[in-house]
């Protein structure tokens, strides 16, 4: 019988690969969690991600069967318990309403498509509403995992999923724990402190996103915020061969979906500036997104048909090799004002630097902790085009630079983001939450 279960709001998703690895790292080192997600799967997914399918639960609506037995076994048992759960999500809701300062400067306004989505994510009185509405859905899944014998639920993501978490540890005293991540910790603040101190431990992917955590719950709760980050399979992004190409074409790769913060826009017009002065290159853009339309507009506007290339979403197995084929990875990540999304450490620098690429990323919180400027590549002042042409510009001066860069930036990932030794730690953070060992084995590498 499993000890440990997992909650998504959705699982698998296409370009959330870290996630889906981490499942199978744990897996291969004989954790096998159960899978629960609050909604379904879109149908597009990686090779992995479309296995994985059939051992996820997806939970049924709010107007299920299902949930309403559940729920009205508890509300008749005991109508005080039921109704405390509510009280208990209002009352959390009511932490974290004030968010620290960020120490972000040199924002950027967004756009009015961006802004409205933005508001639309923050306004407190929603996430009350839409926190509130779990409650039956987390009734329902606590009946299921007790039944499981579950004995510690993870969940990813400090929104919605944490909340449903919270729910079922104040239901039925089921410890959990949270892995969070970049917006849903930087857009809403809300419930965050009274999550941590319910929690059993706080992850999150970034020492930058465990120093707001620990300001934002305080010195008491603090304690319980630990950075782990995700990592890459060091087997498949393995150090690619490198070649002397007679055509001398420069081959920039770069990933991410199509959104404004991305800074895409700001690659292709620094594509354009690094060709005007004399270099030959081509730029690879994997991902999909709603600014498609915008970019293709610019690249067109530039001259740059033929050039810079927007390839749609691929396959994981297929952005290795555009990695492998490339010569530098550029991700032109922008610093967005309050209502925008932002990155902190985008999984593809770790990946392009895992097969020896150097990076040019933006010097924005996250990256700064992976990318060393002058050692692994180049960091660059967010939300400026010509800091991004004078590191492209070096690099493709100087291949010998490119190679010590590369080089260096393997050595990096293997230090710190190898995903084998991460998940092996976090293995063992949930046999300490537990009392004892989870799975058919010890974690051990492999």
């Amino acid at each position: 019988m499993r000890k440990l279960a997992y909650l998504f709001p959705t699982f698998p998703v296409f370009h959330q690969t870290f996630v889906l690895w981490e499942v199978l790292g744990l897996r291969r080192n004989g954790v096998d969690p159960l899978l629960f997600s609050l909604r379904p799967a879109a149908a597009r997914q990686q090779p992995e991600g479309e296995a994985i399918k059939a051992d996820v639960t997806y939970l049924p609506n709010l107007f299920s069967s299902e949930v309403w037995r559940a729920n009205w076994k508890i509300l008749r048992s005991n109508p005080l318990l039921y109704f405390q759960l509510y009280t208990a999500v209002v009352a959390a809701w009511r932490t974290g309403a004030v968010p620290p300062k960020q120490p972000d400067s040199a924002m950027m306004p967004v756009a009015l498509y961006d802004r409205l989505r933005g508001w639309y994510n923050r306004q407190p009185l929603l996430y009350l509403l839409k926190s509130l509405r779990l409650v039956p859905t987390a009734v329902e899944l606590a009946e299921r995992l007790q039944a499981a014998g579950v004995e510690h639920l993870h969940v990813h993501w400090a929104t919605y999923p944490a909340t449903v978490a919270f729910v079922i540890n104040r239901l039925t005293s089921l410890p959990f724990s949270v892995s969070a991540h970049a917006y849903d910790i930087y857009m809403v603040s809300r419930m965050l402190p009274a999550k941590i101190d319910a929690a059993k431990f706080f992850l999150t992917c970034a020492k930058t996103n465990a120093n707001y955590l620990s300001r934002l719950a305080g010195e008491r709760l603090g304690s319980k915020v630990q950075v782990s980050y995700h990592g890459v399979d060091l087997r498949r992004f393995a150090p690619r061969v490198v070649t002397d190409r007679s055509d001398g074409v420069l081959k920039i790769v770069s990933c991410g979906q199509l959104e404004r913060y991305k800074g895409f826009h700001t690659l292709i017009e620094a594509c354009a500036r690094v060709r005007a002065q004399g270099i030959d290159l081509e730029c690879r853009i994997v991902g999909e997104g709603p600014r498609r339309a915008q970019l293709t507009e610019q690249i067109e506007s530039l001259g740059l048909n033929g050039i810079v290339h927007l390839l749609g979403a691929r396959p994981h197995a297929e952005l290795v090799e555009l990695l492998r084929q490339a010569d530098i990875f550029v991700l032109a990540s922008e610093l967005a004002g309050k209502a925008g999304r932002r990155d902190v450490i985008a999984n593809v620098i770790v990946e392009a630097m895992a097969v020896g690429l150097p990076a040019v990323a933006t010097a924005i919180p996250g990256a700064e902790e992976l990318v060393e400027s002058g050692t692994t590549g180049y960091l660059v002042p967010a939300n400026v085009v010509e800091p991004v042409v004078d590191a492209v510009l070096k690099l493709a001066k100087d291949p010998d630079e490119r190679l010590r860069l590369g080089a260096a930036a393997r050595q990096r990932v293997e230090r710190d983001f190898d995903s084998n030794k991460n998940v092996v730690e976090l293995a063992a953070l949930f046999t300490a939450a537990t009392g004892t060992a989870i799975g058919s084995n010890p974690p051990t590498v492999r």
